[in-house]
C-alpha cells in the first residue's frame, strides 16, 4: 500500500513539475494577466517567466483561463482546423491588439475594484513607439476581465486597443464566438452571412 501511495505521490509531483507554481494556483489577482502579458514579450524585473508557446497554448489554457473562456476558444480552434489550420484566428494579436508591434516598453498593470464578481485589470504599455508613434498610456491598451474559478483567479475575457472596454460584443471572446457561429451559419445556408 506505501509503495503505491509513494508512487502516486511521485507522479503527482512530476505533473506539477510541468506547470509552473505561481500558474497552477493564481492565487494573485493580476497574475493571470502577468503572464499573459510576459507571453506578449514582457521583459520587464516583474515580469514572470512564461514557457507558453503563446498565449493560449494548452497550459496556459488549462491554469489562467476561465472554463468558459477555454470552452469559447476551443471551438474556435476547431473552426480554424476546418477551415485553414492557420492559428491565427482573428488575424491579428488579440492581447496587444495589431499585426505588428514593437517590442512592449513601459508596462504597467492595475487593478480596477471588482464589479458583480468580475476585477476589470487595466494593462498600459508603449507598443508603437518603436514605429515613430508616440503611445497614449494615459489610457489602457489592453483591459481583463478576472475572475474567480475554482478557488483561483483565471481570465474570463479581454479587450484590445482596437476595441476598447465596453460592450460584450467587441470583447475577444466574443469575437471567436462570433467567427465560430458565422462558420456555422455558412455550413448550414452554403453562404457567408452579410456584414
Amino acid at each position: 500500500m506505501s509503495r503505491l501511495r509513494s508512487i502516486g505521490i511521485t507522479a503527482v509531483a512530476a505533473m506539477v513539475g510541468f506547470i509552473p507554481a505561481k500558474t497552477l494556483l493564481a492565487a494573485d489577482l493580476l497574475e493571470p494577466v502577468k503572464i499573459v502579458m510576459s507571453a506578449a514579450g514582457w521583459k520587464d524585473k516583474d515580469a514572470p517567466k512564461v514557457e507558453a508557446s503563446g498565449y493560449f497554448d494548452d497550459r496556459l489554457l488549462a491554469t489562467i483561463y476561465s472554463a468558459s473562456f477555454v470552452d469559447i476558444y476551443r471551438l474556435a480552434e476547431k473552426k480554424d482546423a476546418l477551415q485553414d489550420s492557420s492559428g491565427y484566428m482573428l488575424g491579428y494579436d488579440v492581447v496587444i491588439g495589431g499585426q505588428d508591434s514593437c517590442e512592449l516598453k513601459d508596462v504597467r498593470i492595475e487593478a480596477r475594484p471588482a464589479r458583480d464578481g468580475v476585477t476589470p485589470v487595466n494593462v498600459y504599455f508603449d507598443a508603437v513607439s518603436c514605429f515613430g508613434h508616440a503611445p497614449d498610456l494615459s489610457r489602457p491598451q489592453t483591459v481583463f476581465h478576472v475572475v474567480e474559478e475554482d478557488g483561483r483567479y483565471v481570465i474570463d475575457n479581454l479587450w484590445n486597443d482596437s476595441d476598447r472596454e465596453g460592450a460584450l460584443e467587441s470583447s475577444v471572446k466574443a469575437q471567436f464566438a462570433a467567427m465560430i457561429k458565422a462558420y456555422l451559419d455558412f455550413r448550414l445556408t452554403g453562404s457567408w452571412p452579410k456584414d
